[in-house]
């Protein structure tokens, strides 16, 4: 088996009464696409700043390439990073902010010059068009590429990504996380991002540690996160869940996670005996495109999104009108028992 690029073992932070990040431990593998996945507060960036140097841990180590760096600085690190905010130089052209990491390195200038086109290129910016313009004659995607390009040039073997597409508009954004996706497998080096956006995550990562408070909730690849969520807050933090109490086999009661996609309606008796169902009425009814979702209130009050798919409903009045009695029905395979 491969030896992880990347593991952290019980790493912890504490800011005085705050416990920032607590005992989380990770394993990341060589040329993976791996993803800090939660809200603000979760404690992902200073995970990443664990991860970085930027931030000393409390306890617990931090290995790269197989070796401890927990104690080490920044720039003894294997890495390279990607902020947020650029942080590119404006007093420089963009050929002087992608050579710069190569400068303090005392890199040959005749390699320099080499290394800075192809790194250009890499993030699809033609040299001869833009080594020489400042940062202020760029777009805010140019500048973010300029940026990547800065951290690409010195082929570090894992590339750290805080928020680096946030300030972008949602089109660019899209277009940079597939552009982002394709740099992971072409190059073969392991990109760890950070994130608040689950679509994000979700489009470019290999595999998602999903934080809260400070811990890590679960960590799997999109499709394991979305079909199999852990705990209640992965359900819900990740897309859309509707929770029921139910019993299983045994007699046990248990918390369980349904998405809306994975429930249907019924007339009221219709529902097929394989499936479990709840009686409910029709509080509203949604268009969303390609769905329509369905607000139902339960007998016991409870309120459920069911989604469903659209089948030319502009051509027909929308079924199930607000006031219908309905069933709720679902697969009981479906239904995914929560942790806790």
């Amino acid at each position: 088996m491969t030896p992880p690029v990347l593991s952290l073992d019980a790493v912890s932070r504490r800011f005085g009464s705050t416990v920032a990040v607590d005992g989380v431990s990770l394993a990341v593998a060589p040329g993976e696409f791996f993803s800090l996945l939660g809200p603000s507060g979760c404690g992902k960036t200073t995970t990443l700043r664990l991860i970085a140097g930027f931030e000393q841990p409390d306890a617990g180590r931090v290995q790269m390439l197989g070796e401890d760096v927990t104690l080490r600085r920044p720039y003894e690190r294997p890495i390279g990073m990607v902020f947020q905010s650029y942080a590119i130089f404006p007093h420089l052209t963009v050929s002087g902010n992608v050579a710069f990491g190569l400068e303090e390195r005392r890199v040959p200038r005749g390699e320099i010059a080499g290394r800075v086109a192809r790194a250009l290129e890499l993030v699809r910016l033609d040299p001869s068009e833009f080594a020489h313009r400042r940062p202020a004659e760029l777009s805010g995607g140019q500048r973010q590429r300029v940026a990547l390009a800065r951290a690409l040039v010195l082929e570090p073997p894992i590339l750290l990504l805080d928020e680096p597409l946030a300030a972008l508009d949602l089109q660019l954004r899209k277009e940079m996380q597939l552009e982002l996706k394709a740099l992971n497998r072409r190059l073969g080096i392991t990109f760890i991002l950070v994130t608040h956006d689950q679509e994000e995550a979700l489009v470019m990562s290999d595999r998602i540690a999903v934080m809260h408070a400070g811990r890590v909730e679960q960590v799997g690849t999109p499709a394991e996160i979305y079909e199999a969520p852990r705990t209640a807050f992965v359900a819900e933090f990740i897309g859309e869940a509707n929770f029921f109490d139910l019993v299983a086999a045994d007699g046990t009661p248990v918390r369980a996670a349904l998405r809306p996609e994975w429930l249907d309606l019924h007339r009221p008796g219709m529902s097929p005996a394989s499936e479990s169902s709840r009686a409910g009425v029709v509080r509203e009814t949604i268009f969303l495109g390609e769905t329509l979702h369905v607000v139902v209130v339960l007998g016991d009050g409870q309120v459920v999104r069911v989604a469903l798919r659209n089948e030319g409903l502009l051509t027909k009045p929308l079924p199930w009108a607000a006031g219908e009695a309905v069933e709720v029905a679902w697969h009981p395979a479906d239904a995914q028992v929560l942790e806790g």
